[in-house]
């Protein structure tokens, strides 16, 4: 018998902010493979600055006599490595969870069971460039020269050192309509699921991944929106900045670098940002069903006869094998005595 008592504890568990929690991490697991990489790169992109700013600051804090005692050294490069590698990851993020959203759109019939491996590829193809990015614009040089913030690149041609910058800028560009259009798509296949409810069954996989990408395609709007106007910001601060750098001081260049590339800012305004849209209300993206639909037993008991068809198939061949195998065996045995 419920009482007052359950029923308060009851509303405890389903106002628990660990509850929320669970049920705003139910991703798909090809959504989970981009976003994973992308918070583990926010979190070695972090840890490689405040790697920078640390030794800077253990060098200026250590015993010096001059100023060139605290000059930064080529370890300083080796560090923004990861800097660097880090921010391209972050970058390119919105781009392959929009190609994610879009196979998962239009594959929405088998997408939730089939397309797992789909996540390993765009997660190999989200490092891969990064890496190509990283290897055009880093330095070549070796040795004790002083390459202050690593910004040489290894090729003579403008064009191509631009690449990252301009091949960011343009899928940004190209990832905001796109994402408005799968917004746009799913509205509609919801309208015409809610409209049907009466007349035409859809299965419980397109149901959810219709939900699924009203959800995640709004989120991932405001990130996508949120990484072009960063991206727009970067590209358009370090080109003016190089500009006026060679009449600067080193102290001044490295702060107008430092305000330049500010991702951790980046990333506490687009966590804010997900967090607002997460905390609508959902009933915008539920399709509800007003009628008792069998179809989904149906459905069911369809997969369990199948299942049990092909054990049973199965079993036919395994045993015609087993009595070859023994009719072998006697036939053997026979001869062996006769001999």
């Amino acid at each position: 018998m419920f009482n007052e008592t359950n029923c308060q504890q009851m509303a405890q568990v389903a106002t628990s902010s660990n509850l929320r929690i669970h049920i705003s991490m139910k991703l798909h697991f090809n959504s989970k493979c981009v976003l994973f990489t992308h918070n583990f790169f926010v979190l070695i992109h972090c840890v490689a600055r405040i790697g920078l700013h640390g030794k800077d600051l253990i060098n200026y804090f250590d015993s010096w006599n001059s100023g060139c005692d605290i000059i930064p050294s080529r370890s300083r490069c080796d560090i923004r490595i990861f800097y660097k590698f880090s921010e391209y990851i972050i970058e390119i993020s919105p781009f392959i969870l929009t190609i994610e959203r879009f196979v998962a759109t239009f594959q929405a019939y088998h997408y939730e069971n089939r397309y797992k491996w789909f996540g390993i590829v765009l997660n190999i193809l989200h490092l891969s460039l990064g890496s190509l990015f990283l290897y055009i614009q880093n330095s070549t040089n070796t040795g004790e020269v002083i390459i202050y913030y690593c910004w040489l690149a290894n090729t003579g041609n403008r064009f191509l050192v631009n690449v990252p910058t301009f091949f960011i800028f343009f899928s940004q560009l190209a990832t905001i309509p796109g994402l408005l259009y799968l917004l746009r798509k799913n509205e509609w296949n919801l309208q015409k699921f809610r409209e049907a409810s009466l007349q035409k069954h859809c299965t419980l996989t397109e149901r959810y991944q219709i939900s699924e990408n009203l959800r995640t395609s709004s989120m991932f709007r405001i990130m996508s929106i949120v990484t072009w106007i960063f991206v727009v910001y970067n590209a358009g601060g370090a080109y003016i900045a190089h500009f006026y750098m060679g009449s600067m001081e080193f102290a001044d260049q490295f702060a107008i670098v430092e305000i330049i590339h500010a991702i951790p800012i980046y990333y506490i305004i687009l966590s804010i940002l997900i967090i607002r849209v997460d905390k609508k209300p959902q009933s915008e993206f539920t399709i509800r069903v007003n009628t008792y639909q069998p179809h989904y037993f149906i459905e069911l008991q369809k997969f369990f006869d199948e299942a049990f068809e092909k054990i049973n198939l199965r079993k036919q061949k395994v045993v015609p094998v087993q009595k070859n195998k023994i009719q072998k065996t006697q036939t053997s045995k026979v001869f062996i005595v006769s001999t």
